[in-house]
Parts: C-alpha cells; sequence; structure tokens
C-alpha cells in the first residue's frame, strides 16, 4: 500500500509552492542604489550561524545639529513571501527615510525556500536587524520598530513578542490566520476572479491544501498568529487594502483588534481602493504603475498610505480604530487529509489495479476467454483510475500554480475538472453493470473491481468531484 503514497506525496512535494505562492520579480535585480537626498549604506550582520546583509537607508543631509549627532526613530522592514531582496522593500525604505526615520532594509536568508521556512529564524534575523540599528550613533535606541508585509505579518509580530527591544510594530496586509488557512482564501478569490464557480473553486481549493498539509509539504501551514499578537506589548499600527484579496481584511482586523490585549496603543487603519500591498489596483491582484523590479511592476503606493505610517511614529503611536472592510467570503479552516484519507487513495487504487494485474497473470499461466462483465469491468477501471489520478492532481496543481493558470470552461468549471467528473460518471455508471454482472456469475476477481467502484464513491466526495 506504500507505493500509492510515495507517488502522492512526490506529487505534491514536486509542486507545492508553500505558503503564499508569490507573484514577483522573475528577472535579474540590480542591487540597491539610493535616490538623490537619501545614502545607503552597505551593512552585514548575523543572526547564528546565518550572515544577511542589507542597506541602511536615511536622509544624505541633516544628520547633525549644532555639532552633534541628531538621534533618529528607526525601522526594520520585513519581507512577504519569496526569495525577496532588498529593492523590493525600496519604496517603503524611501518613504521612511525621507520621514527622517533611519531604515535597515535587507535579502532575505538564503535557506529559505517554497519547502522549507521558519518564522522563528525569520524574526531572529528581524531582531538583528533590530540590534543592528539600535547601536547606530545617529538612532535613538529607544525608537527602533519593526515594518511587516504579508508574510512579514507574521514574522515581525512573532519578533516583536520575542524582544523589549522593539519599540512599536507596524503591518501591512497582516493576517490574524493560520498561513494554510489563509493562503486558501487567497486561490479561492483567484479562481472566483477567473470564472470558476465558488463551490467548484471551494472544493478544490480544500482538497488541494488539504493534501499540502496533510503530507507537510506546507511549511508554517498551522502557524497561529493569535497566541503571538495576545503576547505583543508594543504599539501596533495594522494596515490593510479596503481590496485586499490575499488575506482576509475583515476578519483580519477584527483578530488583531481582539487579540492585541496587551498593546498600550492599537490602531487598526483600512486604506480605501488599495491592494493587499498597500499598492494602487483595478481589481484587488494587480498593481498600477510605480517602478518595475526584475521584471514585475511593483505598484503605486495607495494614496495617503506612506503619511499614514510616518505621521503615527511621528505624533508617539496614537490609536485609531477605522470600520472593517466588506469581504466577498468568509474564510474557512483548512482539514488536513489524514490517515484514513491516504489510506483511502491506496487502497482504491490497489483494488482498481487488482484488475489488469490478475489479466497478466491469467495470459502468463495460458487461461484464455472473457470472463463475466469484463467489459464494463475494463471500463470501470480505466475510467476510476483516471478520475482519481486526475481529480488528484488537479487539486494539487491548483495549489501549485497559486490558481493564476485556472480558468472556467464551461458552467464555471475548469476543463481539467470537467474531464475528471466526466471519467467519474463513466465510472460509476460501469460499476453498476459490473454489480449486475457479479451478481449472475459472482467472482473474486469481479468482485474486487465492484469494491473499487464502491471505494470511489467515497474518496470522490471528499475530492469534491460528486458536488455541485
Amino acid at each position: 500500500m506504500r507505493k500509492p503514497l510515495i507517488v502522492l506525496a512526490a506529487l505534491v512535494a514536486a509542486l507545492v509552492p508553500g505558503v503564499g505562492a508569490y507573484a514577483g520579480p522573475s528577472g535579474p535585480i540590480p542591487p540597491y542604489a539610493a535616490p538623490a537626498g537619501l545614502t545607503a549604506t552597505e551593512v552585514s550582520f548575523t543572526n547564528g550561524d546565518t550572515v544577511l546583509h542589507g542597506s541602511v537607508v536615511r536622509l544624505a543631509a541633516g544628520q547633525t545639529a549644532a555639532g552633534r549627532t541628531v538621534k533618529r526613530p528607526g525601522i526594520v522592514l520585513v519581507h512577504g513571501s519569496g526569495n525577496a531582496v532588498r529593492p523590493q522593500l525600496a519604496q517603503e525604505a524611501e518613504v521612511f527615510a525621507r520621514a527622517g526615520i533611519v531604515t535597515l532594509i535587507y535579502d532575505k536568508r538564503s535557506d529559505y525556500d517554497r519547502s522549507h521556512r521558519d518564522y522563528g529564524d525569520l524574526a531572529n534575523d528581524a531582531l538583528a536587524g533590530v540590534a543592528l540599528l539600535r547601536g547606530l550613533p545617529d538612532v535613538d535606541p529607544g525608537k527602533v520598530g519593526l515594518w511587516g508585509l504579508s508574510e512579514g505579518g507574521w514574522v515581525a509580530p512573532l519578533a516583536a513578542s520575542r524582544s523589549g527591544d522593539v519599540a512599536f510594530l507596524i503591518t501591512i496586509g497582516g493576517s490574524g490566520l493560520s498561513p494554510a488557512r489563509t493562503q486558501a482564501w487567497n486561490l479561492n478569490n483567484r479562481l472566483a476572479g477567473n470564472g470558476v464557480a465558488d463551490a467548484t473553486a471551494a472544493e478544490l481549493v480544500a482538497s488541494g491544501m488539504g493534501l499540502a498539509v496533510g503530507l507537510d509539504q506546507f511549511p508554517e501551514a498551522k502557524h497561529d498568529p493569535v497566541e503571538v499578537l495576545r503576547a505583543i506589548h508594543q504599539p501596533v499600527l495594522a494596515i490593510w487594502g479596503e481590496r485586499d484579496l490575499l488575506v482576509p481584511p475583515a476578519e483580519s482586523a477584527a483578530i488583531f483588534r481582539r487579540e492585541l490585549i496587551a498593546s498600550p496603543s492599537v490602531s487598526i487603519r483600512i486604506l480605501p481602493g488599495s491592494s493587499h500591498a498597500a499598492r494602487v489596483t483595478t481589481n484587488g491582484f494587480d498593481r498600477v504603475g510605480g517602478p518595475t523590479v526584475g521584471g514585475f511592476v511593483m505598484g503605486e503606493l495607495s494614496p495617503g498610505y506612506a503619511d499614514l505610517m510616518t505621521s503615527w511614529i511621528a505624533a508617539g503611536y496614537p490609536s485609531t480604530i477605522d470600520a472593517v472592510p466588506a469581504q466577498r467570503t468568509t474564510s474557512a479552516a483548512i482539514e488536513p487529509v489524514g490517515v484514513l484519507g491516504f489510506g483511502l487513495f491506496a487502497l482504491l487504487i490497489l483494488v482498481l489495479l487488482s484488475w489488469p494485474v490478475t489479466a497478466v497473470v491469467r495470459r502468463l499461466r495460458g487461461r484464455r476467454g472473457r470472463p463475466a462483465g469484463a467489459v464494463p469491468a475494463r471500463l470501470l477501471v480505466l475510467a476510476g483510475l483516471a478520475a482519481t489520478l486526475l481529480g488528484t492532481a488537479y487539486a494539487v496543481f491548483v495549489v501549485a500554480s497559486g490558481g493564476t493558470s485556472v480558468h472556467a470552461a464551461f458552467l464555471g468549471q475548469p476543463l481539467v475538472w470537467l474531464l475528471a467528473r466526466g471519467c467519474l460518471a463513466v465510472a460509476l455508471t460501469c460499476g453498476v453493470l459490473v454489480a449486475l454482472a457479479f451478481r449472475s456469475a459472482p467472482s473474486v476477481r469481479l468482485g474486487a473491481v465492484l469494491a473499487g467502484g464502491v471505494l470511489l464513491i467515497p474518496y470522490a466526495l471528499g475530492l469534491g468531484l460528486l458536488l455541485p
């Protein structure tokens, strides 16, 4: 029974990219260079054995006054998902630096990839950056904070909860839900935007995510942000775009407001018409304007976004609560596929394969002739295997592709999903014919195929092939 499971595990491991499939730069990215009026100082700092490389961005002039160094606030910027590098946070870094806030941007650690990430390590990387800024002569060590975008909205709060050296926390598009549940909501929105029916999208995503999490191929899938939020003792500014489709903004804003029980000041702010990353957008997914980094349009910063952050720091972290935005759908918990689910998959494959295996054995023994029910049995095996493997693989593909390559072909159904459902219909029809043949001429071989047809029903229900 192990071979089918090994095949399934290999398929998921090869395809599933992990938390928050990231749409970002794919081409060469030049080193960060500060624009006029700012300077960028190359720095290196360590977290254990890991060496991190970054740039400290600050005003080019006005760092001293009356012969002494001006102590300014500092901020460390924490990336979202992907193998991100400094230029991807240049827009925010320059916003803070022009406001007189010494800003550290750094390249993400080299051992971060689609199959491995550790929020604890990433949080400690950010804290190492905080230590670096606090040691600079032009930085006020009591005013160094953290800023986290998207996945950084899990990492930066974790870092803040671990250290009193962090003076304040800003999150952009941070989720109050687990990474698996958040990514499922994002994928549902992606599929709906491509014309896939809501019910079909929900089943595809739940199946694909359940497989990925069940096979431990979705790093940090079960990270609990609630416990982290409760442990934060710093002022917090949490921002979401009104049109965020990657992270549930209404649910997350409500969770942040409810769970930041130890924070002395909490601001929940919503940027009207803004996307997940606080960029100008037409549909919640695209980015309009702004610079291009590595062939990727970074997008123009949403109106009011820059001033919202810098004025909050300058004003001493005041508390303001905006009304939460509307959400198209509510997120749903992801149930990882467990032992029973994987066992059913393996048993189904093995039982269906029993027919061709025994056929080969019969031929080797010189036994000829067509047994009763042979034609519908063969069709049941072929169609059943096709429905099982095609449906499972496609659910995994939906997760692996981030939903961007999945489009509706007919009545809100993707073409591959329609094919899998068609194969299932053929298999179940043949199952009825096999049952009639078995009733007339029972045999172990025919009974095994019939059992496969019966097992196909609960598996197809779990996968969503039998649902509307």
